[in-house]
C-alpha cells in the first residue's frame, strides 16, 4: 500500500507539473494571439507615418495613438524612427533620392498592421531650406515623393506632401513639447512657448487667449500670425513666426556680409577662411586681437534690424509683431540650436535644463574671450572642428536675441530642452510628433476653444 500510495502521489505530481506548463503555455498562447489580434484589427487605434526631410537627414517617424489620441508604444518604444541622408545630398541625383525614401518607407509600412494601411496617414515636411535648390529642383524632389506615395498601402493625399513653413514647423514642435509635458487638453494658459532656431530660421510659438487671437494684426501681404491648432478636442490659437534669416546658418551669412574682405570680431583668433550659404561665399577674416564680445554684439545687434519699422503696436526685430504676450509666454522653452548652444557649454548639461537667460550671456563671453583655436577646442570638444572658429558669434547671438531681440529679462529662469520623459520612455522633442497628433486629433470631437 505504501508503494501503491508513493506512485500515486508522484502521478498527481507529474500531472500537476505538466498542468502548469499547460496552463503558463495557453496563456502565453492566449497573449500572444491577443496582441496579433490587435495588431491585426487595431481596435481604435491610428498609425500615422510622418517624414521629415531635413537639411541633415531624411527621417520617418512612426506613431501609434488610442481613439484619445494618446501615445501609445510600438514594441517596446514609443515611436518607429529611421534615418538616411538629407535632401541636399541628392540635388541633381532624384532618383537616387526616389530609392532612399522607398527604402525608408518599405520599413515604415512593415511596422503597420496590414488592416490599418489604408486608413493610415503618410506625410512628408521638407523645411524651407529645400527651397534654397532652386524652383526646378525642389519640385522635382517633391514630385519623387508624390510618386512614391501614390503608390502606397498607407493613405495619401497630395496635400500632405509640402515644403512645411517655418511658422507651421514651429507649432508643431509646440505642440509635440506641450503633449510630452502633459499640458495638451489643458487651457492655453498652462502651456508652455517654445522658441526654437533651426538653419535658416528662428520659430517662436505661444498659445493666445481666443479674444487676443482675434484682434491680432495681419502682415502686411494679408498673411495671419495666429492659426487655430487643434490638439485633443481643444483649439489653440497660436502666435508661431518664422523669423529669417535667423537660423545658425543664415544669421552667420547676415552678420558677415556686413564684414565681408575685412576683419571681425566674431570669429576665432587667428581664422582665415570662407563661409558659404547658398551660393554665397564670405570671406572671413579674424581681427589681430581675436573674438570679442562687445564688438562682436554690436555686428550682431545690426543684423537683427531692432530699430526696423514696427506697423503695429509691440514689435521685437526687423518689423516683426511679438504677438502680444501673456500667460502663454510665461513659461518658455528653448530648443533645437537655443539647446545645443547651452549644452556645448555645459550651462544646460541634461537633456532637459532649467537656467537663467544670463548663463547664455556667460557662456558668450568665456567662448569670445578664447585667445586661438586650439583654446576653443579644448573649451568646446563636442564642436565640430568646422564649426568652432564661428562658436563667439553663436552665442553672441542667442543671448542678444533672446534680451534685445525678444526682450526676456537676463534673470527669467527658462528650459533648454532636447528631450522629454513621457510614459516611461524618452522621447526626443521634434516636430513629427505635433503634425501626427494634429492629424489624428483632428477626427475627434471638439471642445470648447480655449
Amino acid at each position: 500500500m505504501a508503494k501503491a500510495g508513493t506512485r500515486t502521489s508522484l502521478l498527481a505530481l507529474l500531472l500537476l507539473i505538466l498542468l502548469h506548463f499547460c496552463v503558463g503555455s495557453v496563456t502565453a498562447l492566449r497573449q500572444k494571439l491577443g496582441n496579433q489580434g490587435q495588431e491585426a484589427s487595431g481596435g481604435n487605434d491610428r498609425y500615422v507615418v510622418v517624414f521629415n526631410a531635413g537639411t541633415l537627414h531624411t527621417e520617418v517617424h512612426v506613431f501609434r495613438f488610442d481613439e484619445n489620441a494618446n501615445l501609445l508604444k510600438i514594441d517596446d518604444k514609443l515611436e518607429f524612427f529611421d534615418q538616411h541622408s538629407s535632401f541636399k545630398s541628392y540635388a541633381e541625383n532624384t532618383e537616387g533620392f526616389a530609392n532612399l525614401v522607398a527604402a525608408l518607407l518599405e520599413k515604415a509600412v512593415s511596422v503597420v498592421p496590414t488592416s490599418l494601411q489604408p486608413e493610415s496617414p503618410l506625410i512628408l515636411g521638407a523645411e524651407d531650406e529645400l527651397l534654397y535648390l532652386g524652383e526646378e529642383m525642389s519640385e522635382k524632389i517633391l514630385q519623387v515623393v508624390h510618386d512614391l506615395f501614390k503608390k502606397s498601402s498607407l493613405l495619401y493625399k497630395p496635400e500632405w506632401v509640402t515644403v512645411l513653413p517655418a511658422a507651421k514647423q514651429g507649432a508643431y514642435l509646440w505642440g509635440t513639447i506641450n503633449y510630452l509635458l502633459g499640458n495638451v487638453g489643458s487651457d492655453y494658459s498652462r502651456t508652455v512657448a517654445v522658441l526654437a532656431q533651426e538653419s535658416a530660421s528662428a520659430q517662436m510659438t505661444y498659445a493666445l487667449s481666443a479674444k487676443a487671437a482675434a484682434n491680432a494684426p495681419m502682415f502686411s501681404k494679408g498673411e495671419q500670425y495666429i492659426a487655430m491648432h487643434h490638439l485633443q478636442e481643444t483649439n489653440y490659437y497660436l502666435y508661431s513666426h518664422g523669423y529669417f534669416p535667423y537660423g545658425v546658418y543664415a544669421l552667420r551669412a547676415e552678420v558677415l556680409k556686413y564684414t565681408n574682405d575685412t576683419y571681425t570680431y566674431c570669429v576665432t583668433n587667428g581664422y582665415n577662411g570662407q563661409f558659404k550659404y547658398h551660393g554665397e561665399a564670405y570671406n572671413v577674416i579674424s581681427a589681430p586681437s581675436g573674438s570679442n564680445y562687445e564688438k562682436c554684439k554690436a555686428n550682431v545687434m545690426r543684423a537683427l534690424h531692432l530699430n526696423a519699422t514696427c506697423r503695429v503696436k509691440n514689435c521685437t526685430f526687423n518689423g516683426v509683431w511679438n504677438g502680444g504676450g501673456g500667460a502663454g509666454v510665461d513659461r518658455l522653452y528653448l530648443a533645437r540650436g537655443f539647446y545645443d548652444a547651452g549644452s556645448d557649454t555645459n550651462i544646460a548639461g541634461k537633456p532637459s535644463t532649467e537656467l537663467r537667460v544670463l548663463d547664455y550671456q556667460k557662456a558668450a563671453k568665456m567662448v569670445c574671450e578664447v585667445k586661438s583655436f586650439e583654446e576653443a577646442h579644448i573649451l568646446l570638444p563636442v564642436v565640430d572642428l568646422v564649426e568652432l572658429p564661428y562658436s563667439c558669434l553663436d552665442f553672441v547671438f542667442v543671448y542678444t536675441m533672446l534680451v534685445d531681440g525678444f526682450g526676456f529679462d537676463p534673470k527669467m529662469m527658462v528650459t533648454a530642452v532636447k528631450e522629454v520623459e513621457y510614459a516611461g520612455s524618452i522621447m526626443t522633442v521634434q516636430w513629427p510628433l505635433g503634425a501626427a497628433l494634429e492629424l489624428v486629433s483632428s477626427s475627434n470631437t471638439r471642445k470648447n476653444d480655449i
